[in-house]
């Protein structure tokens, strides 16, 4: 059985120290304007394995009732990664879309991608981790789009 799970996450971005995108600290003079510390890759792609899974949205389990606030959204992950695993299903693919106008993500692409690999346990060729920008329409966003398809292990 294979089961399909998309998600967006967006964050308006403010002054700050930088930004955190699949776990990797972007240096840049902004940061998101978030409850947690607003890193969009984390947050879409473990919305998009709840969804997968047929479970709730992000913020039914991480909420100001049991997350303190600038929590590290990197927890998002471990805890959907052990849903996935005691449900027996694996990751087949996973496609990723970070849209930012500045900084230019080119050069952490690969580093993003093999982060999320390393959490997950997964080979980097089933990760696609894209970079667009808006064209300077939304220069205060940072937005991020995940894909993933699951499949339940048949074995179980």
């Amino acid at each position: 059985m294979y089961r399909i799970g998309f998600s967006k996450d967006k964050h308006n971005l403010v002054k700050g120290n930088g930004i955190s995108i699949g776990g990797i600290n972007i240096e840049c003079d902004r940061s998101p304007d978030a409850y947690s510390d607003g890193d969009v890759l984390f947050h879409a792609l473990a919305e998009s394995i709840y969804g997968a899974l047929g479970m709730e949205d992000i913020g039914t389990y991480y909420n100001k009732k049991n997350k303190e606030k600038k929590f590290k959204s990197s927890c998002m992950i471990k805890d959907v990664n052990a849903i996935l695993i005691s449900k027996q299903f694996k990751i087949v693919n996973i496609d990723i879309l970070i849209e930012l106008d500045k900084p230019n993500l080119t050069k952490y692409k690969d580093i993003i991608k093999d982060n999320v690999a390393m959490m997950l346990g997964l080979s980097k060729e089933v990760i696609a981790i894209k970079a667009t920008t808006t064209e300077g329409n939304h220069p205060n966003l940072v937005t991020c789009y995940s894909n993933v398809l699951i499949k339940k292990e048949e074995n179980y």
